[in-house]
């Protein structure tokens, strides 16, 4: 890998630069809110607004895809537009870009080796405590505790697909940036910077360590997960206190749906439908389809799910929806041999006709 080391720069600096020698129109990233009490993911075009970035702080209230994916769905920008992206978050824009929710073009693609996230709300802007404790974490190759379980079990905290990759893993101080130029966008990007391309090897061992705690994580919560859904009574269970908000599918970054099958008129029953329901059943809990739909938006989305963790942190009744999903869509990927957000060229299985697939389940 080819990178480049300044313990110098700090990130206000590399987006000044990035505005000032290669000419980005505008950057869209974590930025501190006026309040000063909390940040969200924002859009800048001036480069002194630009310094209330805070790209790295541990916090998602969107999915930054789903934001990108307001500005490229229907139109390309013009100018080039730097876009920060949790690894998790890169992976749900590949994944749009599949089903042409989304585009590329023209966008400068920086991702960072991601430490997790903290519940929205469990973090703010001045818990200083919390976040030095999350820093040196990240420095040291460590999770943190009070991540988003998916977070914590994430095994894909490494950037790939981006322009531009940065970590602070491994380094004496917060500031420290290893910046890697992995495309040929990001190389121009280096060069109109005048950044002299090397070698440098010095974050491995936090990362190799983050990965294997990850791993061990990864491999608990399957568990889990997989004991709790073991029968049709555990699946019940786990979706009993859904109250079918759907708030887990307004914020899924793959659920793209403008009209959602669910929230449908095919779902608005007349009185006698609850009726001859009730007659069958004896009994019908409201609201119904509860469990129908979490099926449903699993069979939809699961083979693309980047298991960013939205449809948990959102979930007013603390159901571990990301929990369920990651451990569900990982076995439907690994069915088709599929890792999404790993390639923009490789086509969705179920938009793919493959003649010698699934031999193994034939007669």
């Amino acid at each position: 890998m080819e990178t480049f080391i300044d313990s110098h720069m700090t990130i206000p600096d590399f987006i000044a630069a990035l505005f000032d020698e290669y000419k980005i129109a505008g950057v869209a990233a974590m930025a501190e809110l006026p309040s000063g009490r909390n940040a969200a993911y924002t859009l800048f075009t001036d480069k002194e607004d630009a310094k209330k970035c805070i790209p790295f702080f541990p916090v998602m209230p969107v999915n930054a895809a789903k934001a990108v994916s307001k500005f490229t769905g229907q139109k390309s920008p013009s100018e080039i537009i730097a876009v920060f992206l949790r690894p998790c978050e890169l992976r749900a824009l590949i994944e749009l870009v599949k089903i042409k929710q989304a585009s590329l073009d023209n966008l400068l693609i920086i991702s960072f080796h991601c430490n997790g996230v903290f519940p929205f709300q469990d973090i703010d802007l001045p818990d200083k405590k919390k976040l030095d404790i999350y820093k040196t974490a990240a420095k040291e190759g460590k999770s943190c505790d009070g991540l988003r379980p998916v977070c914590s079990a994430c095994t894909r905290f490494v950037p790939e697909g981006s322009d531009i990759s940065i970590s602070t893993a491994g380094q004496n101080s917060h500031e420290s940036l290893v910046i890697s130029f992995n495309s040929e966008r990001g190389k121009d990007a280096a060069k109109a910077l005048g950044l002299d391309l090397s070698d440098h090897s010095d974050l491995l061992p936090a990362l190799e360590l983050m990965g294997g705690e990850r791993i061990r994580a990864e491999k608990e919560l399957t568990k889990k997960i997989e004991k709790n859904l073991a029968d049709t009574e555990g699946l019940i269970s786990i979706f009993d206190r859904c109250i079918s908000c759907h708030a887990c599918s307004h914020a899924c970054p793959i659920c793209y749906c403008k009209n959602c099958y669910f929230e449908s008129q095919t779902f608005e029953y007349f009185p006698e439908s609850y009726f001859t329901r009730m007659e069958e059943k004896k009994a019908l809990r409201l609201p119904v389809d509860r469990i129908l739909f979490h099926l449903g938006r699993l069979s939809h989305m699961g083979l693309s799910c980047a298991g960013c963790g939205m449809c948990e942190d959102v979930c007013p009744m603390n159901i571990p929806v990301s929990q369920i999903f990651k451990t569900a869509g990982a076995k439907a990927q690994s069915v088709f041999h599929y890792t999404p957000g790993k390639d923009p060229d490789t086509p969705l299985p179920l938009l793919t006709y493959m003649e010698n697939e699934f031999e193994e389940f034939e007669d």
